[in-house]
Formats: C-alpha cells, structure tokens, sequence
C-alpha cells in the first residue's frame, strides 16, 4: 500500500492491531518504522513519500487525513515525486 505522496494531505497512521512496516522518503533521506503498538502513530507530512508493507496477517492500520480524497493531490510517480521537491528547492 502507499506508494505515493501527497502534496498537501498530512496523514497519521496506527496500527491499532498486529503490525506493519513503514518506508518514508524524503527525497535525500529513507527511513524504515515498525508500526505495532496502538499506542504510538507516526506522522506523514505532505511531500514524504511513504509506503506500507511487510503487514501481519491481523493487521489493521488506520489513517487519519488532514483532507478529504482528491486524486490530484496525489503524486503516484516517484520521479514526478523527486521532480516536484527539486522544483520547491
């Protein structure tokens, strides 16, 4: 799941049972989290490009959005991804 960033959308995610990992890239950087205690969420500000993987079989991961869906808020490519950040350097 995920394979994309949003322009303007924030998101925060729990994974209020089982587990998941989480790959967030910001262009310079990757960084890998486990998400596995309903208790601890982890924040995805707009322009991060994140991806859900790796989720155990009982897993169930919530996402709370800042906006409601917009399909062009969206950057599904990660080279439109990478063109969009050097264009805001």
């Amino acid at each position: 799941r995920g394979e994309h960033a949003h322009r303007a959308c924030h998101q925060f995610l729990i994974c209020l049972k089982g587990a998941c990992r989480a790959l967030l890239d910001d262009g310079e950087n990757r960084q890998e989290v486990l998400l596995s205690r309903p208790d601890v969420g982890l924040y995805l500000p707009p322009m991060i490009w994140g991806t859900q993987y790796d989720y155990t079989r009982d897993a169930v991961l919530l996402v709370f959005a800042s906006h409601a869906y917009d399909n062009a808020d969206y950057i599904r490519d990660y080279e439109t991804f990478r063109a969009a950040l050097d264009a805001a350097r």
